[in-house]
């Protein structure tokens, strides 16, 4: 039988009611929303009124980027192929012909997804009324068929779960607290090139599930929309342009079309548009760093990152929740006055390279 002395049953007591104190206080701190951390009252009036007049939404402009954006698609596309028959073309050995062929392939995807993860970024940026300020069913409804329907989403949909993100941030609410947990990002060696890549690998299914679940691509309406878009503004046209300009029989026009279609917009949008995805998004918060939004939010603005990861000025993640009605075609500008200007913002997180520490 074990004694113990009236200290340390009461040390031991203590303690017992330390951690039940504490965990309280953790369960507390998961159920409420992160304070903003931030304000603007010790800017100078020029910078906060330049503020202000940087939320002015700008519907032609967001409509000419949408489209720029979708047309840059078929683009490398056609860029790409081009490519690829001219190698097998060449006088150069077939295994280095497959080879390079291969490679060029694999940047095109890669580029292409790069340019549909910008089509998702301009859904988020037109959930906060960035194309119509006043009239949000418009506003939808534009963004969706310009943005929204080639990339399997709409705005109404993903503001369901983003509404939550911004309102509830930080809280056990969030969805992108709660990805980041089901990821179990947290935990997760990625000290090397090699780990952040196995550790990519690792997290993309249930990843993606989750995404998808949440901005609502489940929904056979979105499909539809999906399925019609492509079909009139991608497959026809390019059928079109192999029957009537190169000669093609319509049969083997629409062949082509289809398989063109799935060779360069649906298997980026399946394999390589998830990689790209992922790590942009873990990149943005870490919810572990501080108390308040201001301190948990990430600006990723390296090289690979304007690059690849972060397309449209999503690499200005922290201008986006600090000033959230602020169209990112503005975060660049923005962030760059701020720094010249914001001592504290200088100070909020930053990253140069993938997915490196704080």
């Amino acid at each position: 039988m074990n004694y113990f002395s009236s200290d340390e049953l009461a040390f031991a007591d203590a303690a017992q009611k330390t951690n039940v104190t504490a965990e309280k206080a953790e369960k507390s701190q998961l159920e409420r929303r992160y304070k903003r951390g931030y304000d603007t009252r010790h800017l100078p009036r020029e910078i906060r009124l330049a503020l202000r007049d940087a939320e002015a939404s700008d519907l032609w402009g967001r409509i000419r980027e949408a489209v720029l954006t979708v047309a840059s698609i078929p683009g490398i596309a056609i860029a790409s192929t081009a490519l690829i028959l001219t190698i097998f073309n060449s006088t150069i050995q077939s295994s280095m012909q497959i080879g390079l062929a291969v490679f060029a392939y694999l940047v095109a995807c890669t580029f292409i997804a790069r340019q549909l993860r910008g089509l998702e970024i301009m859904v988020h940026d037109a959930s906060h009324l960035t194309w119509i300020r006043k009239n949000r069913k418009l506003n939808n409804r534009l963004a969706d068929i310009f943005v929204g329907a080639p990339v399997l989403s709409s705005v109404s949909a993903y503001w369901k779960s983003h509404a939550i993100h911004h309102g509830h941030y930080g809280s056990h609410e969030d969805p992108c607290r709660q990805r980041f947990a089901e990821m179990g990002l947290g935990e997760i060696d990625l000290s090397t090139n090699w780990k952040i890549t196995k550790a990519v690998v690792r997290w993309l299914p249930s990843y993606n599930a989750a995404y998808y679940r949440e901005i609502g691509s489940h929904s056979m309406i979105q499909w539809f929309t999906f399925i019609t878009w492509h079909a009139g503004v991608i497959v026809t046209p390019a059928a079109a342009t192999l029957v009537l300009l190169l000669g093609f029989s319509l049969q083997t026009g629409i062949a082509l079309a289809i398989f063109g279609w799935v060779l360069f917009w649906v298997l980026p949008a399946m394999v390589f548009l998830p990689v790209i995805r992922s790590i942009a998004e873990s990149e943005e918060h870490d919810y572990d760093a501080g108390g308040t939004e201001f301190e948990t939010t990430f600006t990723n603005d390296g090289w690979l990152h304007q690059l690849l990861i972060h397309p449209k000025n999503d690499a200005y993640h922290v201008i986006h929740h600090l000033f959230p009605n602020i169209p990112e075609s503005q975060h660049r500008r923005i962030h760059k006055m701020l720094m010249e200007h914001d001592e504290k913002y200088r100070n909020a997180l930053r990253r140069g390279k993938i997915l490196e520490g704080a």
